[in-house]
């Protein structure tokens, strides 16, 4: 579980592009009257030096919505292969605390994941909503924080159906079990745990397939 915290962020009103080739970049303070002079500096220190390299095959997040144990996997592969497990856990918030914390958290959570995986697409589970259960605002609150962040990240999620993903590896009605027997061996996974992971890595995999659809 990824230790919490309160970002403060103010997206733009248009995509920004920036010109700086080592990233990520910090403000800092310096006297006015050096300012020209020490950005020219750090623009010649950042177009002579060698560029990084952060190139790696798509990756794919997959996300199972949940406002208590959410499910979060990373596939990696190009189209042409096999995609390889990155990795896969959980987002778990406390039931006592208010809901205005727990979608902080997952928000938090899934922002840091996001930072450290750099994925290139993201499939989110498009659930089934039903406004006579008592868990449905929340979990409309849940998918609202999830758009909110992929938005952020430059992505526009898939969602994709229980059906469709289950169906992608067995049948539409496959129960979890099932699920996670095929990518245990699917993946040379350990033995999973029957939780909203395997989910994940499913919605994950049939992102990563093609399905699914944008909203």
């Amino acid at each position: 579980m990824y230790t919490p915290i309160m970002p403060n962020y103010h997206p733009l009103p248009h995509p920004h592009r920036t010109q700086w080739h080592h990233l990520p970049t910090k403000a800092i303070r310096v006297p006015e009257c050096f300012v020209e002079e020490i950005k020219a500096y750090a623009i010649s220190l950042d177009q002579s030096a060698e560029k990084p390299s952060t190139s790696h095959p798509p990756r794919w997040l997959g996300i199972k919505p949940s406002i208590s144990q959410l499910g979060w996997a990373i596939l990696e592969g190009e189209t042409t292969e096999d995609p390889q497990m990155v990795d896969f856990g959980l987002i778990s918030t406390n039931s006592d605390d208010p809901l205005p914390c727990r979608l902080a958290e997952i928000e938090a959570d899934l922002q840091e994941i996001i930072k450290d995986y750099q994925p290139t697409q993201i499939a989110i589970e498009k659930t089934f909503i039903n406004p006579e259960f008592p868990s449905t605002a929340k979990l409309l609150q849940v998918l609202g924080v999830l758009n909110l962040v992929a938005y952020r990240h430059g992505c526009l999620p898939l969602m994709v159906n229980p059906a469709t993903w289950k169906s992608n590896l067995d049948n539409p009605k496959a129960e979890r079990e099932d699920i996670a027997d095929i990518l245990e061996q699917m993946f040379y996974l350990n033995p999973l745990k029957r939780d909203a992971q395997v989910d994940a890595i499913a919605i994950a995999y049939s992102g990563w397939c093609g399905l699914g659809q944008h909203l």
